[in-house]
């Protein structure tokens, strides 16, 4: 696929979901869209997609621009809202190592066992050294 087919995908999607992100007052949360930002001037920002799944769980889709192409990224949903390294389990990595493409956009996509109100922030992390590239916020306070 080209970059610029690719771009129009995303493009397409992110409206997408922009128009059919819901923001309900009394109903839980179902869905959210929040904005990685840079850690420590990495240059590497983004968006994070997570949307409740009916019988429990989130899925989140990560998209990332700003990588070193080539370069393998990791990225967790954490309690926090800082992306601070929590004990954790094999389960809070979402879709697994993802590398960045040519462009320096990397995209990864996964459920978490946890419901869409308990994920408080989501990051993007250098897979070989878990260094905090971007990070965000889900629920800020």
């Amino acid at each position: 696929m080209n970059m610029k087919r690719l771009s129009t995908l995303f493009l397409s999607t992110v409206l997408l979901l922009l128009m059919t992100v819901s923001v309900a007052t009394a109903a839980p949360q179902k869905r959210a869209m929040v904005r990685l930002h840079q850690v420590g001037n990495s240059g590497v920002e983004g968006f994070v997609l997570l949307r409740q799944l009916p019988q429990g769980g989130t899925h989140i889709n990560i998209v990332g621009f700003g990588l070193k192409a080539g370069n393998a990224y990791v990225s967790l949903y954490y309690s926090n809202h800082v992306c601070e390294l929590e004990p954790y389990s094999a389960s809070d990595v979402i879709g697994g190592i993802y590398t960045a493409n040519r462009a320096g956009v990397g995209v990864t996509e996964g459920n978490a066992d946890d419901d869409l109100d308990e994920i408080n922030s989501v990051s993007v992390r250098r897979a070989g050294d878990f260094k905090l590239m971007a990070c965000a916020n889900i629920h800020p306070r």
